[in-house]
């Protein structure tokens, strides 16, 4: 369909870009809730979004993503092994190659990023984006991990054409080898500024007892052992001990939920602990809670703490989350510290409100997703010149 004239001639429309992102899953943690952030608000006369899942199951989010427009393919199941690593990286060659046309491979796996950006050159993709969504591996670490991760860093340096960060911290940790930093830039987190809002709904969640005058803490982590989850359950024990009154609203589950659960029997705290699982309205159960738990081990730039405090909800988080995540309304404690003295100090911010902590609008509206979408759609198009503007849908609101 022509755009316009030139010299008497009528020029055609220009097709969509084709970008192929490469993701362990759609499901309810960081890497999903980023690229359903990002579905929700591309611009799809100008992008087709194809997703090259590398898992054999079905994940919560595939169905919502297909029905923003994006297209599903498996490769291989990469947890299967050096077996898996192959089938992918064989499958991921092909799929590009069937498919024909794809501008761009954004790959969303951390390290792994190296093999995937690897098969795009391999296949003749243009535009290769490694991007790294958590920091460098924390504490001490065997040689075959370091080798690993030598090598998909070496990978990303020579395969990838763009190298991109949810923070400072996860460039950091991934866009180097040694004390020799790559060339990255940071790509924010963003989330939906107008649906993450203080305002309450007229009735509470499904769950979320507001009868009793109780001092409502949260967390919305996976129970698997980079989010602390038996921590978490100790540090509220000792915060219970000293404050009866508080309850604590866990979303999310995981590979430790049986753990978790035994830790809360063994700890006497069913009573005040609520299990809510995966949920799909976090929007609307956290303007209900007054603090956020947060204890985390590892962290690129968590989605949770973002959502927190766009919704008024001030948060308890370690010293592993990049600063970055912090808009006024975080308090930062040592993970060098044990759960007594967490307890002490969320005692005392709890008995004083939190007073001094504010959020600052300028740092949070770095984070609306319609500035990310923006961002991205830049790094997909530059290098063929066809940048053009903005990439968000027609009617968003420009930053």
């Amino acid at each position: 369909m022509p755009t316009g004239v030139r010299d008497g001639i009528a020029e055609p429309a220009e097709r969509p870009i084709v970008v192929l992102h490469v993701v362990p899953g759609i499901s309810a943690e960081g890497i999903g809730t980023f690229v359903l952030n990002m579905l929700e608000h591309l611009d799809r006369s100008r992008t087709k979004v194809l997703l090259a899942v590398t898992t054999d199951w079905d994940q919560l989010h595939e169905g919502r993503a297909r029905d923003l427009g994006a297209e599903i393919c498996r490769t291989a199941e990469i947890g299967a092994g050096l077996i898996g690593w192959a089938k992918h990286f064989v499958r991921l060659i092909r799929l590009i190659r069937r498919h024909g046309g794809i501008d761009a491979v954004h790959s969303h796996m951390d390290y792994f990023n190296g093999i995937n950006c690897l098969a795009a050159l391999i296949a003749g993709v243009p535009v290769r984006i490694a991007h790294a969504h958590r920091a460098a591996d924390s504490g001490r670490i065997g040689w075959l991990r370091r080798l690993y991760s030598f090598v998909m860093r070496l990978l990303i340096l020579l395969c990838a054409t763009e190298r991109v960060g949810c923070s400072d911290s996860a460039n950091r940790g991934q866009h180097r080898i040694g004390p020799w930093q790559f060339g990255s830039k940071v790509v924010t987190n963003g989330i939906d500024m107008g649906v993450f809002t203080p305002v309450r709904t007229p009735e509470a969640p499904e769950g979320i007892d507001v009868r009793e005058d109780a001092v409502r803490l949260v967390t919305v982590a996976r129970m698997d052992p980079s989010k602390n989850p038996l921590f978490l359950v100790r540090i509220f024990h000792e915060v219970k001990k000293r404050m009866p009154g508080v309850r604590l609203y866990w979303i999310g589950t995981g590979s430790l939920r049986g753990e978790v659960e035994a830790l809360i029997e063994k700890l006497g705290l069913k009573s005040s602990v609520t299990l809510l699982g995966v949920r799909r309205d976090v929007p609307e159960i956290l303007p209900w809670m007054d603090w956020m738990l947060f204890p985390s081990r590892l962290e690129g730039l968590p989605f949770a703490v973002i959502e927190a405090q766009a919704c008024g909800v001030k948060c308890f988080v370690s010293d592993a989350i990049p600063e970055e995540a912090n808009f006024g309304l975080c308090v930062t404690l040592s993970l060098e510290k044990d759960e007594t003295y967490w307890a002490e100090r969320i005692c005392e911010r709890l008995a004083d409100g939190g007073a001094g902590l504010a959020l600052d609008p300028v740092r949070a509206a770095r984070y609306d997703i319609r500035n990310t979408v923006r961002e991205l759609d830049a790094l997909w198009r530059a290098r063929r010149g066809r940048y053009s503007g903005p990439g968000v849908a027609q009617g968003e609101a420009q930053a």
